[in-house]
């Protein structure tokens, strides 16, 4: 978020809003390697954490963020990536840069599928130039 050598970023099947993730379930998200702060310091309450995808999202503009975010992925539901794009937007907008926000939805479960990954790559060589 705060390393200004970051240009762009590429995520697949990696997010939703917290109330979104199983009902607000959110104890996936707190294994050592992932947010072990959600269970240890929130006690996996998703009312309590004060930050979400939202903000993460929007914090990144006006750099550019690529999603992969298929249809039938049973961790993340479209839905929620949708409702955290949409908030997302709003602040890239103020940036005037809605076009370096890019959201895929492949009809795919938990994949990065070939075609999506090529459009990634093609998508940062110009976030690049």
């Amino acid at each position: 978020m705060f390393d200004e050598r970051i240009k762009a970023v590429v995520s697949s099947c990696g997010f939703t809003p917290f109330h979104d993730y199983y009902g607000g379930k959110v104890a996936g998200w707190t294994s050592d390697r992932y947010m072990p702060r959600i269970r240890d310091v929130y006690g996996n309450n998703a009312d309590k954490i004060p930050f979400d995808f939202y903000e993460l999202i929007a914090a990144l503009a006006p750099r550019g963020f690529f999603s992969n975010s298929p249809l039938h992925d049973s961790n993340f539901d479209i839905n929620g990536v949708r409702k955290a794009f949409a908030k997302a937007c709003e602040v890239y907008a103020l940036f005037n840069a809605g076009k370096k926000l890019t959201l895929v939805t492949p009809e795919a479960p938990h994949d990065f599928p070939e075609a999506e990954r090529k459009a990634a790559y093609e998508w940062l060589d110009q976030m690049l130039k």
